[in-house]
């Protein structure tokens, strides 16, 4: 393992030697090479460091670029076999964080695969093989899944602000009722586990929710195509097309 710039007062790295982008020696022996940058820095950095790496296998950790991105360090005196680590699990550099119990996506030549999938395995991670062509959509979901619940929290939140409800105490409570309906999800089929007005097909409190938001376009908007998604996957209770021409009729008079 190497640094590159890392910043010095980083506990978890101390012992640990400190390269440059400068340097041309090569890189210190290691079983592994891990490029852990941006997905924008991965073909830069591999084109940098290939030449000056001799371990047998390298990685890097983008969900949605191919390991293909490697290539430099899969050619040369000293070819590596190359594959991608992606774990799904938000990392904010807390000391508790670790990859104990997280799904991560392998993708790349079957010799680094495997040899990922063991280091996986030996940090409680729980690998899963997936195919180059496939990872956008996977990661474009997977960001809707972290990211997207973030925003709709924000304009939650937001509703809630305006609502007359301090912003540290919406945060809070909304937050909290977004975990418990998100594992229910994990728990039960979608059916079971969605709750609410739509799902109810409670048509009234629609109505008065759809009211309430029209000076709030987007959250409008939001709402609504949230709304379809429930009716998708609670399709056959009734009711489904009254809920719809409440929706469109809060479009059709903006």
């Amino acid at each position: 393992m190497t640094r590159s710039g890392a910043a010095p007062s980083d506990s978890a790295l101390v012992g640990v030697p400190l390269v440059t982008w400068e340097e041309r020696s090569p890189l210190p022996t290691s079983d592994v090479i891990a490029l852990a940058v941006s997905d924008d820095a991965i073909a830069a950095a591999a084109a940098r460091l290939a030449p000056r790496s001799r371990a047998p296998f390298a990685f890097h950790f983008s969900g949605a670029l191919p390991s293909a991105l490697l290539a430099p360090f899969a050619s040369g005196g000293a070819p590596a076999s190359i594959a991608s680590l992606h774990p799904v699990r938000p990392f904010t550099g807390a000391a508790h964080e670790n990859w104990s119990g997280a799904f991560v996506a392998v993708e790349g030549e079957e010799e680094a695969s495997r040899r990922g999938e063991d280091i996986l395995r030996a940090l409680g991670a729980r690998p899963y093989r997936i195919a180059e062509e496939a990872k956008p959509l996977y990661h474009a979901a997977a960001t809707l899944a972290a990211g997207g619940v973030a925003a709709v929290l924000s304009v939650a939140v937001r509703a809630w602000e305006e609502a007359g409800i301090p912003d540290g105490v919406a945060r809070e409570t909304l937050s909290a009722l977004a975990i418990r309906a998100a594992e229910a999800v994990g728990q039960r089929p979608f059916a079971d586990a969605f709750t609410g007005a739509v799902a109810r097909r409670d048509s009234g409190t629609v109505r008065v929710h759809t009211e309430s938001l029209s000076r709030d376009s987007g959250a409008l908007r939001l709402y609504a195509w949230l709304a379809e998604e429930i009716l998708r996957r609670t399709e056959g209770r009734g009711g489904e097309d009254e809920i719809r021409a409440i929706l469109a009729r809060n479009f059709d008079s903006k």
